[in-house]
Parts: structure tokens; sequence; C-alpha cells
């Protein structure tokens, strides 16, 4: 098939409403279902009605044009709006089998591959509307009043610390975002690279999933989230690892051509995507509210030890900046 034609959603849609289809494990606003459909393996991501818009369809559309036979990109069958109670975007790719990483940092170098991939294969700027253009720092940098409204519920009782994190850092991290945003043309962005989202299948090529937040960013988006998701000790805990942290900056200053003097504006970008937005915090607990306060104690664990590790960033940095500019 060349592309989305509609006609495939309403019969995947009516197997997972009769039980048909196995839904996968998760804790996003989406949900995730493997699916076989006439001898096919199917994955099926159906967003929740809040985030399913035609902007959500066209981003999701324009990525998929650009990266079609990509060989580790697994291109969309079907896509559309199913309409049950509320509206819902349905996206429909092939189901690739494999095995996630449990520790991405031994993923690091091929992770940066894709990111480069993805800056060299986005298409012009010409061909990129500004509503197609957005990350996780767009919401920020666009209305941080109305994101850090829930900071403010939170300032007393038991997410007190996370609340006085969000009031003391996020302004500067807001302005490291501001410095890296780039006024020509947009790159492809995914939204959720980590070592977790490539599956690797024997012999098979890398396929990299997991694609509900992808469209286009004009920052280094992509990388300054995995920088903080692949540099782990572990995936229950933020301490960094020194040695991969090296590894990530090495690889991001080779490939994306980033200095290393602006390495800690790219933690600092990263570290947006861990603040509590508003309308995020809602959507999870809309969805389960069992989830609400199990990711407000995983991103309390990020902001705990958040000075120590971007200090580890840094400096980590400026040793190898100090190197470079040793070298004959």
């Amino acid at each position: 098939m060349n592309g989305p034609t509609g006609a495939d959603v309403p019969r995947v849609m009516a197997a997972v409403s009769a039980g048909r289809a196995r839904e996968l494990d998760g804790r996003g606003v989406n949900s995730s279902y493997r699916l076989m459909d006439g001898g096919r393996q199917l994955s099926v991501k159906v967003h929740c009605p809040d985030r399913s818009s035609d902007v959500e369809r066209r981003r999701i559309q324009g990525v998929d044009v650009a990266l079609r036979g990509t060989d580790w990109y697994p291109p969309v069958i079907d896509m559309g709006m199913y309409s049950a109670d509320r509206p819902r975007l349905v996206v429909i790719r092939p189901f690739v089998p494999g095995e996630r990483s449990a520790d991405a940092r031994g993923h690091i170098g091929r992770l940066l591959d894709v990111i480069s991939d993805l800056a060299v294969l986005a298409p012009s700027g010409d061909a990129v509307g500004e509503d197609l253009t957005w990350d996780y720092a767009t919401p920020w940098l666009t209305d941080p009043e109305h994101e850090s409204r829930y900071a403010h519920r939170i300032r007393t009782g038991e997410w007190a610390d996370l609340a006085r994190a969000v009031a003391v850092y996020a302004h500067g991290l807001l302005d490291s975002a501001e410095r890296l945003t780039r006024a020509e043309r947009p790159v492809l962005h995914h939204g959720d690279l980590h070592g977790g989202n490539l599956i690797h299948h024997g012999s098979w090529p890398l396929t990299v999933v997991d694609w509900d937040e992808a469209g286009f960013s004009r920052r280094p988006a992509d990388a300054a989230k995995a920088l903080w998701l692949s540099c782990r000790r572990g995936r229950g805990d933020f301490v960094m690892d020194a040695a991969a942290v090296r590894h990530f900056l090495i690889r991001m200053h080779a490939q994306l051509h980033i200095p290393y003097d602006a390495m800690g504006d790219v933690a600092r970008l990263g570290a947006i995507w861990f603040l509590p937005r508003n309308d995020h915090v809602a959507l999870i607990e809309r969805r389960d509210p069992a989830f609400g306060p199990w990711y407000l104690d995983w991103v309390s664990r990020f902001w705990s030890r958040f000075e120590q590790n971007l200090h580890l960033i840094s400096e980590s940095a400026a040793m190898l900046e100090g190197n470079e500019d040793r070298r004959p």
C-alpha cells in the first residue's frame, strides 16, 4: 500500500472492540494493541480523544511521507479518525517482533544515527506548516502560565518538592530552549527516542517504534530528551552514568554538530519534558487514576537528582571541549 486510505481503520477497530486484539502495557495517554488481520500482524495505536485532531494526523502523515523506505521505520498502513463516543485518531502499522532494550546505554550510537537521519531526511521548510512544528517545549514556551498551573495546585502536601522544582528551574530551562531554537527549516521529530524504543529482532534490521508524538521541530528536542533517558544506570532511577554521558556528548557533537559549550543548554531543553504539564497530568489521571501518582513520583525522582546530573553533563562537556582544544 502506498499510504493510508482509511479502509482498514473501521475493520481493525471492530476487532479491538470485540476483544480480538491484545492490549499492550503502557502508562501513556494513548492505547496500543497487537492484532492479527488477514495474515498480517498489526500494531494499532489509538490516540486519546483529547490528542486526536487533524493537526496530529497531518504531523504523523508528514513524517510518514518523509520516512517511507527508511529501513528502521515502520510505515503507516492506514490512519484515520474513528468515531465511537468521541472521535479518536487510529494509526495502523506493521507489528515488529523483537526485544526492547532493558539498558539504553548500549544503543547510544545507533540512537544518534537515527537522530542524524531524521535531520537529513526532513523536507524543506516550505513543505512544513507551522502548525506541524511542535515538540515538548512548545507548550511551555507558548503559554508557561497555563502549563505551570498544576505545579501551583501541588505547592503543599506530598508533591510540594516537585512544585518547588518547577518554580526554581522552569525559567532557566525555557531560556535554554529559546537559545537552541533555529530559524531555519525544522527537522523530523520522533518525540520519544531512547533505547527502549529501538526494537532488535535477530538478523532483522533495527526498527524504531512509538511514533505517537511525531512531527517537526526547530530544536534538538529528540537528542535532548534522549540524553536523559539513554544515559541512566537503570530505567527505574535517574543516576546518570558518566561513561554513557561522555559517549552521548561525543556522538552528539560529531553527528549533530552541537558545540560542547551548548551541551548544558541541550540538557536543560531535555529537562523540560520532565516538568509536569497541567493538561498532560489531567490526561494521565483520566486514563487511569493510578497513573497520576506513579507519574508524579517518577518525575520527582528526576528533579531530586537534577542538579547533580546537570553538573556531571556540564563537567563532561567542558572536559571534552578542553581535549578538543588541545588537539594539534
